[in-house]
C-alpha cells in the first residue's frame, strides 16, 4: 500500500504543472502530422518537447487518421493544411481540435461545421508587417500590395493598418494569374515599397522571378513573407518557424488540459526577421541587422 502511495504522489506531481492530479489517460492527445519529415516534423518536435511528457501523445500522417487510438484523446492537434483538413472531416471529436502550422486562408474556406476549435495560422499580423516596414525604412510612405483569391479578405485590415501607421496604401485585388503584369507595373509605378501576402495567384514559383526583377529594375524594395523569398531577392521577410509554431501548440494544448479558454484563431506570437544585405546593398538602403530589427519589433509589441 505505501509502495501505490509512494507511485500515486509522484504521477500526480508530474501532472501537477498541467492541471492537478487527473488520470494520465485523460491527458491523452492525437497528433496529426500532413508528411512524415520537413517542417512538420521541426514543429511535432518542438511541441513534444515544450509538452516536457506530461501528456500521452499519439501520433498519425494525415492519411492515416482513421486508425484507431488505445485512448479516446481529450485534444487532436494538426500540423499542416492537409492534417487540418483530414482532421475536419475525420470522426474524430475531441473538445479541442487544433489546426497549426496553416494559412489563415486554409481554416477560411472550412465550413463552420468542420472548422477547428482553434488554429495558430501562419500569416503574420497587419501591425507587426507595417511595424517591420517603417522600423527598417522610416522614410518610405508609399506602400503596394497585391491581393489574390487567398488574399482578398485582408485588405480592409492592411488598409486599417496602413492608415494607423501612417502608409499610403496602394492595393490591387488580382482574381487570375494573367493580370499580374499590368497590375505590378501599375503599383510599382506609385509605390517605394511592395509587400508581399502569402497568395498562390500572385506569388508562386512561376511569378517570384518576374516580380523581383520588376522590383529591382524599378529599384523598389519587396518585403516578402519567407526566408525563401529573401534568399531569391527579397529585400526582408518576417515570419515564425515550424519550431516557433510547434511552442505554441503545446502551449495552447497546456491551456486547454488545464480548463482556460484559448482564442478561435490565433497569430503567432514568436517571429523570426530576415534580410538579405546584398539587396539592401545594391538598393542603397541601410538596414540594421537582423537580431536588432527583431528585438526593435518584439519590444514594440510589448509596449502596445
Amino acid at each position: 500500500m505505501r509502495a501505490w502511495r509512494r507511485f500515486a504522489v509522484h504521477a500526480c506531481a508530474g501532472l501537477i504543472a498541467l492541471a492537478g492530479c487527473r488520470a494520465h489517460a485523460a491527458d491523452s492527445v492525437l497528433l496529426v502530422l500532413s508528411a512524415r519529415g520537413g517542417p512538420y516534423a521541426e514543429a511535432a518536435d518542438a511541441l513534444l518537447t515544450e509538452l516536457g511528457g506530461d501528456v500521452a501523445v499519439t501520433q498519425r500522417l494525415a492519411s492515416d487518421i482513421a486508425s484507431p487510438v488505445r485512448v479516446a484523446p481529450r485534444a487532436a492537434v494538426a500540423l499542416g493544411s492537409e492534417a487540418c483538413r483530414a482532421l475536419s472531416a475525420s470522426t474524430v471529436a475531441p473538445p479541442l481540435r487544433l489546426c497549426a502550422l496553416v494559412p489563415a486562408s486554409v481554416v477560411d474556406r472550412m465550413a463552420d461545421g468542420g472548422r477547428p476549435t482553434s488554429a495558430i495560422v501562419l500569416d503574420q499580423p497587419a501591425a507587426r508587417q507595417l511595424a517591420l516596414v517603417r522600423l527598417a525604412m522610416p522614410e518610405r510612405q508609399r506602400l503596394a500590395m497585391l491581393f489574390g483569391p487567398d488574399s482578398r479578405t485582408l485588405e480592409a485590415r492592411f488598409r486599417g493598418a496602413a492608415q494607423t501607421t501612417g502608409f499610403r496604401l496602394q492595393g490591387i485585388t488580382l482574381g487570375k494569374p494573367e493580370e499580374l503584369a499590368d497590375a505590378l507595373r501599375q503599383v510599382l509605378h506609385e509605390a517605394d515599397v511592395l509587400l508581399a501576402l502569402p497568395d498562390s495567384t500572385v506569388f508562386n514559383s512561376q511569378t517570384i522571378q518576374n516580380i523581383l526583377l520588376a522590383t529591382f529594375r524599378d529599384r523598389v524594395p519587396f518585403v516578402a513573407f519567407s526566408p525563401a523569398y529573401v534568399r531569391a531577392g527579397a529585400l526582408m521577410a518576417v515570419y515564425s518557424t515550424p519550431e516557433q509554431i510547434g511552442r505554441q501548440a503545446a502551449r495552447t494544448l497546456r491551456a486547454v488540459l488545464s480548463g482556460r479558454d484559448v482564442a478561435r484563431l490565433q497569430a503567432p506570437q514568436e517571429f523570426v526577421v530576415r534580410v538579405n544585405g546584398d539587396v539592401a546593398r545594391a538598393l542603397g538602403i541601410e538596414l540594421e541587422n537582423e537580431q536588432s530589427l527583431a528585438a526593435r519589433l518584439r519590444k514594440l509589441e510589448g509596449e502596445r
